[in-house]
């Protein structure tokens, strides 16, 4: 008995390590380059299966070894039943390595064999300067955008949702840009980019100059070029505008119509324009939803804002006229910061609110801050509940002397609304004005 278990241990032995070598499965099954690397580590140690690595077909050479076994008459310990048996053994004659670890590439587009490439559809920067957001292509193609530039590493495109002049669209996010974006264009235009609601639930739309340089207005009204917001709730005034404005934003409420909305772009003359603005369908809760009435609204503790056609310098070099519109009626709303009592405001730029009575003359002198309502009948910013306008932003509670710009702080508690309001008559250059919100005093 001891003899038959002697040989039969001897037999199993030499299937498993016959000639010395090293055996384990080979296959002729070769994906690309590969290099067999027995009993590795991935880098958080946890095993993986031998699998064959960087393998190149020329420098696979497997050896055949036969091992022939035939019965011995009548001998203790043959192998009942069998006359002849061979037993094929292929071993892989490439280099013996040790166990180790698995190199991960540094290179992030590197791959495993089984590796599935996933990323987050996160905002990205296109080719033209536009926000898309990072998609596999056929993704893009799918909602209709347009892929410009690569983004997560070359695995993703950064797909961006472009509306022209005449198309319509009822994506939740995209552009409407002239048609030669991001160059200017130079033809007259006459055109409206249709918006239909996402959802029922959609009741903003916020609308992001980045950029605008349209002709500037005459007298406070545009009248060479236009864009016109239509279709908004009938409560909801949209000012025709013009003019510079890159850098701008406004909503608009939808909340009460089905839609569609409408975006016209109108010119007449052959002069170079551009515009790209950014459209952005909001529910209510959105982050970038504002409070119900709000034309602008602001979410930062501190930052600044400034009134319509304020800038005087163009991208494009297009001719530029300073000045804010005639019949102007809208709120500034600025979002309160946690444990924020107050805030304060500063002039950081010309200002320029003026009023005229009815003979013609300015009703404060030149160079001075005027407050209140005989200072200011007609065109007129709110602050604190208190109107203010003139060539400077004083409110006489710092200091009484009106030639100069002076802090105003507003302490009042609720929401943080500033008015801007002007007539029919004359109109001025504007305001720009820094806040910053001031923390509560706690007493101890």
């Amino acid at each position: 008995m001891f003899l038959i278990n002697k040989e039969l241990v001897v037999l199993v032995l030499t299937f498993i390590i016959a000639d010395g070598k090293r055996w384990y499965t080979a296959s002729t099954k070769i994906y690309k380059k590969i290099q067999h690397k027995p009993n590795h580590t991935d880098n958080i140690g946890s095993i993986v299966p031998q699998m064959l690595l960087n393998s190149n077909q020329n420098d696979i050479n497997f050896n055949e070894n036969v091992f022939e076994f035939r019965k011995r008459s009548n001998s203790i310990g043959a192998i009942p039943g069998t006359d002849y048996l061979k037993y094929f053994n292929y071993t892989n004659d490439l280099k013996r390595t040790q166990s180790g670890k698995i190199s991960r590439n540094q290179n992030k587009r590197f791959l495993g064999v089984f590796q599935i490439i996933q990323f987050m559809h996160a905002p990205c920067n296109s080719s033209n300067g536009l926000t898309g957001t990072c998609v596999p292509q056929h993704e893009c193609q799918t909602i209709g955008g347009t892929a410009l530039g690569t983004c997560a590493d070359g695995y993703g495109i950064c797909c961006v949702s472009q509306f022209l002049c005449d198309e319509n669209s009822a994506a939740v996010t995209g552009w409407f840009i002239n048609s030669e974006f991001p160059s200017p264009s130079y033809e007259r235009l006459s055109c409206t980019f249709t918006l239909h609601k996402f959802s029922e639930d959609i009741k903003q739309i916020r609308l992001d100059f980045h950029s605008f340089e349209l002709l500037p207005p005459s007298g406070g009204v545009c009248l060479e070029d236009q864009f016109v917001v239509s279709g908004q709730n009938a409560n909801d005034f949209i000012p025709i505008i013009c003019g510079i404005n890159t850098g701008k934003h406004v909503y608009i409420e939808v909340g009460e119509v089905d839609g569609p909305i409408f975006l016209s772009m109108q010119t007449v003359s052959q002069e170079r324009r551009l515009f790209s603005i950014k459209v952005t369908q909001l529910r209510a809760g959105d982050d970038l939803a504002a409070p119900t009435g709000c034309l602008q609204y602001f979410e930062e503790a501190e930052g600044s804002f400034e009134s319509f056609n304020y800038q005087d310098k163009s991208d494009i070099a297009i001719s530029t006229r300073p000045g804010y519109f005639n019949n102007l009626n809208y709120a500034i709303c600025i979002k309160r910061a946690a444990k924020a009592c107050g805030i304060t405001y500063t002039n950081v730029g010309d200002m320029q609110i003026v009023n005229y009575d009815t003979d013609g003359l300015p009703v404060i002198p030149p160079y001075q801050a005027g407050v209140e309502i005989f200072d200011c009948p007609s065109d007129w910013l709110l602050i604190a509940a208190t109107r203010l306008c003139g060539d400077r932003l004083n409110d006489g509670s710092v200091l009484q002397d009106f030639s100069l710009n002076a802090p105003v702080t507003d302490t009042n508690a609720g929401p943080i609304v500033i008015w801007f309001r002007t007539d029919a008559g004359y109109v001025g250059r504007g305001f720009s004005l820094q806040y910053k919100q001031k923390p509560c005093m706690i007493d101890t």
